[in-house]
């Protein structure tokens, strides 16, 4: 029979973990967290930062960065509201000793990458959307859909007389965009400047629909 060398409680009346109860090695897995976790936002999208991308708000996404914020644990997110996250906190390495704790969420709002790009107005390429309107409409929303699924943007759009100009963030994910739909475009490129001495272009993609 053990006794806990803390509570003297014996094996008879609760589970140990190594030396100690059940009871006292939760307190000890306690008191060894750290109350309070940083979770950097942006400000104008509200994704938050997860292995150092932005990534949208959700109970997995947040899961993800408690569970780097205290490793070696394994953390399931229970609840999250008003600042405050309950996760259930298990420390494999001790049998699985689990504990319940909440931890209090600091956001430091900031501007992702992105969004800092948006407000300077940058893009890489600009796609020339020209013929029926019904059919450049659905051509510049399945765009901004594309660009957004493959984590880049629109910066803007522009009406045009016969159209529509989409300033686009990615040349590379427009032109694949243009590539998976078989669109037939003609292209042009406008030097904009030079980047640790490697020449920067900006692609301009015309296309009639």
């Amino acid at each position: 029979m053990k006794h806990c060398p803390i509570c003297n409680r014996s094996s008879e009346e609760a589970r140990f973990y190594g030396e100690f109860c059940e009871f006292c090695a939760g307190k000890k897995l306690k008191a060894g967290l750290h109350a309070e976790v940083k979770v950097e936002q942006c400000r104008d999208c509200m994704r938050i930062k997860v292995a150092g991308v932005f990534v949208p708000e959700s109970k997995g996404a947040l899961e993800a960065l408690l569970s780097r914020e205290y490793r070696p644990y394994r953390i399931r997110l229970i609840h999250s509201g008003n600042g405050i996250a309950r996760m259930l906190v298990t420390d494999e390495e001790r049998g699985g000793l689990s504990v319940e704790q909440n931890v209090h969420l600091k956001v430091d709002r900031m501007l992702c990458d992105d969004d800092m790009k948006k407000r300077a107005g940058y893009y890489e390429a600009i796609v020339q959307f020209r013929g029926d309107e019904g059919k450049v409409g659905r051509a510049v929303a399945s765009l901004e859909r594309y660009l957004e699924k493959n984590g880049t943007f629109v910066t803007k759009t522009e009406q045009k007389e016969h159209g529509v100009d989409v300033y686009a963030s990615s040349k590379k994910s427009a032109l694949a965009f243009i590539s998976a739909r078989h669109m037939k475009y003609k292209g042009s490129f406008e030097l904009h400047g030079e980047k640790r001495g490697k020449r920067l272009y900006r692609n301009t993609y015309f296309i009639t629909l």
